[in-house]
């Protein structure tokens, strides 16, 4: 199974079922069809330990990404890509859901977690294929393999989303 996703949120939930066949979709789109990955759906306490255990940081953000690093296990001939962890309660303030924080765009009205979801986990998703948005022109590139990716699932501007309250 190239993707499997697991929701340990309290409360909130998202349609599994169209996040896997997302993300097996961007893996062929990625030319990764055969690879493997996993997807945990959590709140903020948890990616906030997991973001000061593995990056430093002690705050909340809205996806952490987790490369499996293929040196450190024997040849098993399976394409293991990594966890992408992210956080429900982050990605529902992000679209307007519990605060409002989109409150006056009409052009997100009918954006919602599942959407906010299936981008952050295409985000998660290419941090594991080896991309990066720390210069200029790699974030300008990612953007527009997140459109690409992102296209047949929604036509809103998925850049325009307020994640500026998510942390690091």
């Amino acid at each position: 199974m190239p993707v499997a996703t697991d929701n340990r949120h309290p409360s909130l939930r998202v349609d599994r079922k169209r996040l896997n066949q997302h993300l097996r979709t961007a893996l062929k789109l990625l030319g990764r069809a055969h690879a493997e990955v996993s997807v945990s759906l959590t709140d903020d306490a948890e990616i906030r330990a997991l973001n000061k255990q593995w990056r430093g940081v002690d705050a909340v953000t809205d996806v952490l990404s987790f490369a499996f690093d293929e040196t450190d296990s024997p040849d098993v001939g399976l394409d293991l890509l990594g966890d992408i962890v992210i956080s429900l309660d982050t990605a529902a303030r992000q679209v307007g859901i519990v605060h409002g924080a989109n409150a006056g765009r009409p052009e997100l009205a009918q954006y919602h977690l599942d959407e906010e979801v299936l981008f952050l986990a295409t985000h998660g998703l290419l941090h594991l294929c080896g991309h990066d948005h720390q210069a200029h022109a790699e974030a300008e590139a990612m953007e527009a393999l997140e459109r690409k990716l992102m296209a047949s699932v929604t036509t809103l501007d998925l850049h325009a989303v307020d994640r500026s309250d998510h942390g690091v």
